[in-house]
């Protein structure tokens, strides 16, 4: 088995790579880790372990170039529960991802009980530096591995929660009574209100997608604008192994928009903005790019799975989600160094 240090994940096949890990999904996919290689704000390094031709692992870590957090959700700090002492980025390496605020962890599961060469390589990197180690928005299972592999040493902060719809694309016999009463709501109030609904390619209504979601963040206290929409899609769209899809729903007063990511055998929602005032017009036009569209789509398309995003956990569950617990992990830099001491 050897271990070592590539800064590039052309050095491996794309295939390969996802196949060692699909916890996050589209967001940690080969193609979009490949286009973080290019932010440079970052320097990005990958631990890969090979046994001979075989792929075992390839974690990526990501070192800051400034002195700014380049996503504040990324800063310790602002973590619940959270006890980093230097929260400035120039102290850690971060361990899986520095984007999108999900990470995967890109380790076959024969290594995952024996990750102990491979972390000692990422200790290493983030010691001859002074830094410690960031585990951000990491799954439940990622931290189980770390903490066998660290001896708890590990700090943890909880960072949010992805829903998931697991039997959303399986029709509805297998939902909760309850559920089925809350989707039953949901379609006859979408079709008192006389919502018009459209799945597009983004770049058949970029224009509009770009126009709501800039001015739904903005009223919500996270300034933006078209254009700035307009480039962040521009790279999902770009994508080779994902397809971009927008949710359309229009009704008296109101627009609203959800995007996906269909990546592999799942959909993803990734944002929803909406226009108007609150009532039960804005309502019908949320619940159908919540779920009701997404579900549909997913369901005609044959995939899997249905993932909804992090934000309103509220009504997601009320329509039947799972959650899975993200987890913020903090390792300073005395700690890292005493990693490499460990028997």
């Amino acid at each position: 088995m050897a271990v070592d240090l590539v800064s590039e994940l052309a050095a491996v096949d794309a295939e390969e790579f996802d196949a060692l890990d699909a916890t996050a999904g589209a967001v940690a996919s080969y193609h979009r880790l490949a286009q973080h290689e290019r932010d440079a704000r970052w320097r990005v390094r990958y631990a890969r372990v090979t046994d001979g031709p075989r792929l075992l692992a390839m974690l990526p870590t990501y070192a800051c170039r400034g002195d700014r957090w380049a996503d504040p959700s990324y800063d310790p700090a602002r973590w619940p529960e959270s006890t980093a002492a230097d929260t400035g980025p120039g102290g850690y390496l971060l361990v899986g991802g520095s984007a999108d605020l999900r990470s995967g962890f890109h380790v076959g599961p024969e290594l995952r009980s024996r990750i102990g060469p491979l972390l000692t390589a990422v200790a290493g990197a983030a010691a001859a530096e002074g830094r410690g180690l960031l585990f951000p928005y990491a799954y439940g299972p990622t931290r189980e591995v770390l903490d066998a592999a660290t001896g708890g040493r590990i700090s943890w902060a909880p960072v949010g929660a992805e829903a998931v719809f697991a039997q959303a694309l399986g029709g509805e016999a297998e939902l909760s009574s309850r559920v089925r009463r809350v989707l039953r709501r949901d379609r006859n109030l979408i079709a008192e209100q006389e919502v018009e609904a459209a799945a597009w390619p983004w770049g058949e209504v970029a224009g509009e997608a770009a126009e709501v979601i800039a001015v739904h963040n903005t009223r919500k206290g996270l300034p933006d604008h078209p254009e700035f929409v307009r480039m962040r899609y521009a790279q999902w769209a770009d994508c080779p192994s994902v397809e971009l899809v927008v949710f359309t729903a229009r009704t008296e007063g109101v627009r609203a928009v959800a995007t996906g990511l269909v990546w592999r055998d799942e959909l993803a929602v990734h944002e929803i903005a909406l226009t108007g005032e609150d009532g039960p017009v804005r309502l019908a036009a949320y619940v159908s790019v919540l779920y009701h569209q997404p579900a549909r789509y997913g369901a005609e398309r044959g995939l899997r799975l249905l993932r909804g995003g992090l934000a309103a956990t509220a009504p997601k569950a009320m329509r039947g989600a799972e959650f899975r617990e993200l987890h913020g992990g903090v390792l300073d830099a005395a700690a890292t160094r005493e990693l490499l001491t460990r028997p």
